[in-house]
């Protein structure tokens, strides 16, 4: 323990700078190992292309005629696909790397001070040089042009400082001298920051990547340094037990040493060509790591030879230090900004170096040692004491092999390096916004390290910024000719977009696949594109392999989901939900929402996305599907994110959308007018889908009962081209008791072209048409009811008790009995009505529409029969559907007013007229109410034209319009509701009204006379 933990007989001066300095180099050596994993990423990293597609989903069914409508909205699926996105500059990186770069700076100087003269000097030219290559003059400051001023200050300053402590204060401690140089650091680099005439940013970006020689050349020394430690280290393992029965023989000494070198051979020989078989080779920057381990005991062993120089401590193992955290640095570095000329020239001189003088040092131990090995002598201990081959002549014999390796590539690390620096110098004027300079730096580097990656895609993303696609494509060809990656085939691939290129994309990504067969992302991209054809097998396959490989499964179970919903392919949809209900991604769950709506699923209770903002579109999906699914819950909490939404002007191309997604929320929680007034205005508004709008409206009023106002809707809809609304409209008019008019819309259904809905046309239409006899005993029951129900109005009640029992199916039937009690309520026939109610019930299911209706029915016969007890009692147990559930704030406003609570009456009205204000009934007897409890006042008239406005088809609602005008003295308001009232009335009951009405008028005209009297 005391040999590793060295420093502990140490003075406090310099065992906690030292202690310091090797937290220091770790953080550098962890800064650096992060970067080799994650430096590709963060330079240019994985980007995602949203395809945003268009599902109808339903949002509200309801049957009418025994034929179902349903209301669909437009559910959006979202398909991503991968790219790459721009290169990025890493100034994190830098920052790091030029804070810990001036500590180093600082240690250097202060460890320097602490030699011999002549060494001093020669560290303090080291320094001088080093200082140089931060090119302080292209930073401006002091002087013009390429002055050297702030390079002399800055050399004066540490120079200085450092010989002063070296000649006139010898004795002064470490730790002084140390902060002494970090205040000289820290001066120097506010002096270069104030005078530089550019923003910090980028003159931390200058400093570190014109300074990226000197460091480069810290790093190659380095590993000069500790090329043979590695060998060293197996020599001591081999020889460090205590006694000789526990050292290991010279041959296992040798087979070690050689594995080692064996790999380093291999390494060489792969990289010049030599060797293509895929084996097992330890990485060699591992084997720097080791070296760099290693050589700390090295060091510190070595001390004799140095000695008359400088010592150990603390000169030795603070320069060891600040060289090995410099190298971590400068290597991390490369990786961060995934500049690949200088990690591949890095990679390559560790095996350079390392083969060389591991060989040579290998041959210095067996020439000089190799007895003493066999007599299993502690070698290690006289490893530096050598009989025959010196420490030099080893040394000058491994340099030279190492100059020939590098030779016998052509120098191609001097062009490796000239590359890596001009990369450098294209990120610098990248950052700074000139365009031109970087463009040329990067053609630099690209002729130096032909194809480089990061010079090419440098360059082939300026191109796509200038929208210059075929360059792009040539550049990304060139990269990926050098060397390869994912990244490069999904980008190269992504720009071959459109169906003219559908071979040119799946070549270039089925080129990456075999190249790259762990890549999820050119498998997903795959599935993607295979997912544009009918090949469905294809497409199943890639996305296996994707989910297979991907550390990101959310993101292709998104994808499946979104392909199979389109597709309709429910089981394996339904697989992939079950699978994905844990899912985080905000894309995943947008999808799983839309499909549980199509479904008809309830929404997960767990999700309640409302963003702050929707400037990403996952945002606006996950948000808009999950509102759509929550529908008739109740919950209008999400209409203040609608209205902030709205308000943002950033929302302009989800405005329609969010709009009616406001018009849903209000209709389908309880605020029909609001809903109303909102889908009108958008329907005015929009020059596309205003015939969807239409449809939309007329759709509620079926679900409301409202046909006429329905057909009117629907009829705006078709005069706006949608096709869906001329079946619509000519049922609607069947079940607003119209069946002339209804006939001929029905007609026009063939101007659609759409084979079914004729079909389904001619039928009714034929129905309408038939005579009550021919229907009782001819048609299928289906007719029978649909005549029924169009009719009922208009039939005896003997007619309406035959087609009764006429019709056999016993679904049908049911449809048929409470049509039979309808029509006794409309009749007002309370005690028959409450027999048909009777007998209807057993033959009803427990719960549903029917059952809803006609346990409806009965509380208005309760109602009517006064017997408000049994109608509370009851209204509390009966099953009603959550739309007909609303009635209960009439009913208990209907209550309230019998018996004579006027102020609960009023409250309950109010709160009725809110989601009821579709009903009629419910309007009228607000009216009323409010014309006897307030007479004085002007809320009866109010409530009666808020009525004719949501609905301007209701025949009651228009008289009693009428009435309440001459009422109010409002005479041309009167006049209008009568000339509306023509279209909606029998001639027969026009009549009737016309002659009421002027009576009306004659009545206040005569109170208007007897008051002037």
């Amino acid at each position: 323990m005391n040999k590793i933990k060295f420093w502990r007989g140490w003075d406090t001066s310099i065992k906690y700078p030292y202690l310091f300095l090797l937290t220091l180099g770790v953080m550098a050596l962890l800064l650096g190992v992060y970067h080799y994993f994650t430096g590709d990423n963060l330079a240019f990293g994985w980007d995602k292309i949203t395809d945003l597609q268009v599902v109808p989903v339903p949002v509200n069914e309801v049957t009418r005629l025994l034929e179902p409508f349903t209301l669909t909205a437009d559910g959006y699926l979202l398909f991503e696909q991968y790219d790459v996105a721009l290169p990025t500059i890493n100034t994190v990186a830098a920052a790091l790397l030029l804070g810990i770069l001036a500590i180093c700076l600082a240690f250097y100087a202060a460890a320097i001070s602490t030699m011999r003269q002549l060494p001093y000097f020669a560290g303090v030219l080291l320094l001088m040089l080093f200082l140089a290559t931060f090119n302080f003059d292209l930073l401006g400051g002091f002087g013009t042009g390429s002055s050297q001023t702030l390079l002399l200050i800055a050399i004066a300053l540490l120079a200085i400082s450092s010989y002063a402590f070296q000649a006139f204060w010898p004795q002064v401690g470490f730790s002084l001298r140390l902060l002494t140089m970090l205040v000289v650091v820290a001066v120097t680099g506010l002096l270069v920051y104030s005078a530089a005439q550019f923003p910090a940013r980028l003159v931390t970006l200058h400093l570190v990547n014109y300074s990226s020689i000197g460091t480069l050349a810290a790093t190659v020394l380095f590993m000069l340094w500790v090329a043979y430690e590695n060998v060293n280290a197996l020599l001591w393992i081999n020889t460090q037990a205590r006694t000789p029965e526990r050292r290991f023989s010279m041959w296992q000494f040798i087979l070690i040493s050689l594995l080692y070198l064996l790999n380093l051979l291999l390494l060489y020989l792969r990289h010049i060509g030599y060797l293509q078989l895929e084996l097992f080779y330890i990485n060699a920057y591992f084997i720097l790591l080791l070296s760099a381990v290693a050589g700390f005991w090295g060091m510190r062993q070595r001390e004799a030879y140095y000695r008359n120089l400088f010592q150990f401590r603390p000169t030795g193992a603070v320069l060891y230090l600040v060289f090995a955290t410099i190298a971590f640095l400068s290597i991390g570095y490369a990786f961060a900004t995934a500049n690949d000329p200088l990690t591949v020239f890095y990679h390559d001189m560790i095996v350079y170096t390392h083969l060389a003088f591991g060989v040579g040092f290998f041959l210095y131990i067996m020439i000089n040692f190799g007895r003493l090995i066999a007599q299993r002598l502690p070698v290690y201990k006289v490893v530096y004491e050598p009989k025959s081959f010196s420490l030099f002549s080893f040394a000058l014999m491994s340099l030279i092999a190492c100059v020939i390796l590098v030779m016998r590539t052509q120098y191609r690390s001097y062009f490796d390096v000239q590359a890596g620096y001009y990369n450098y110098l294209g990120d610098l004027y990248t950052a700074s916004g000139n365009d031109i300079l970087a463009e040329r730096f990067y053609e630099e580097s690209d002729v130096y390290d032909v194809n480089n990656v990061k010079a090419n895609y440098s360059l082939a993303a300026q191109y796509r910024k200038e929208q210059e696609r075929n360059n792009e494509i040539l550049r990304l060809k060139d990269a990926l000719d050098k060397r390869p990656n994912p990244k490069l085939y999904v980008r190269l691939a992504n720009l071959y977009d459109g169906k003219q290129y559908f071979f040119e994309k799946l070549y270039v990504l089925q080129e990456g696949a075999e190249k790259f067969p762990e890549s999820a992302e050119i498998y997903n991209n795959l599935a993607l594109l295979y997912a544009q054809t009918s090949v469905q097998d294809s497409t199943e396959y890639y996305f296996d392999l994707a989910q297979r490989y991907s550390g990101d499964g959310d993101f292709v179970r998104s994808n499946r989901l979104a392909y199979y919903t389109r597709q309709a392919m429910l089981e394996p949809a339904k697989t992939v939900l079950k699978e994905s209900h844990k899912g985080k991604s905000k894309t995943l769950r947008s999808n799983m929402a839309a499909l549980r709506q199509l479904l008809g699923m309830d929404p997960q209770t767990d999700d309640n996305f409302m963003p702050d903002s929707l400037q990403a579109v996952e945002d606006f999906t996950l948000f808009y599907n999950e509102t759509l699914s929550k529908l008739n819950k109740g919950d209008t909490t999400r209409l203040e994110g609608i209205n902030a939404y709205l308000a943002s002007p950033g929302n302009q191309l989800f405005y329609a959308d969010l709009l009616y997604l406001k018009g849903l929320v209000h209709h389908y929680n309880g605020l029909p007018r609001e809903a109303r007034r909102v889908v009108e205005n958008l329907a005015l508004q929009s020059d596309r889908n205003n015939g969807y709008y239409y449809n939309a409206l007329g759709q509620w009023m079926l679900e409301e009962q409202n046909y006429r106002a329905a057909a009117a809707y629907f009829k705006q809809a078709k005069d706006h081209g949608y096709t869906q609304a001329y079946l619509n409209h000519g049922y609607a008019l069947a079940l607003a008791h119209q069946p002339q008019a209804a006939v001929q819309a029905l007609e026009e259904v063939g101007y659609t072209e759409n084979a079914a809905a004729i079909a389904v046309a001619q039928d009714l239409a034929e129905v309408l048409q038939q005579d009550v006899k021919t229907i009782t005993t001819e048609v299928p029951d289906k007719e029978k009811v649909q005549y029924l129900l169009a009719r009922l109005p208009q039939l005896s009640e003997p007619d309406v008790n035959a087609l009764v029992q006429a019709v056999t199916d016993k679904d049908l039937k049911r449809q048929a009995l409470v049509a039979r009690v309808h029509y006794l309520v409309g009749q007002r026939r309370w005690n028959y009505a409450y027999r048909a109610i009777k007998e209807t019930g057993p033959q009803l299911q427990p719960e549903g529409e029917l059952r809803s209706a006609l346990n409806l029915l009965e509380l208005k016969v309760w109602l009517n029969a006064k017997k408000y007890d049994v109608l509370l009692n009851r209204m509390e147990k009966l099953y009603l559907t959550d739309r007909d559930r609303r009635q209960a704030l009439y009913f208990k406003a209907r209550v309230a007013e019998a018996r004579g609570r006027e102020e609960e009456a009023a409250a309950r009205y109010e709160q009725a007229l809110k989601m009821l204000l579709y009903d009629e009934e419910t309007v009228l007897a607000a009216a009323n109410f409010f014309d006897s409890y307030k007479p004085e006042g002007q809320r009866a008239y109010n409530i009666l034209l808020s009525g004719i406005t949501y609905n301007p088809y209701a025949a009651e609602l228009q008289k009693a319009y009428a009435m309440e005008s001459l009422d109010q003295g409002l005479f041309s308001y009167a006049e209008q509701a009568q000339e509306t009232l023509r279209d909606l009335l029998p001639p027969s009951e026009y009549s009737t009204f016309i002659e009421k009405l002027d009576q009306k008028r004659q009545e206040i005209a005569a109170r208007a006379e007897d008051w002037q009297l």
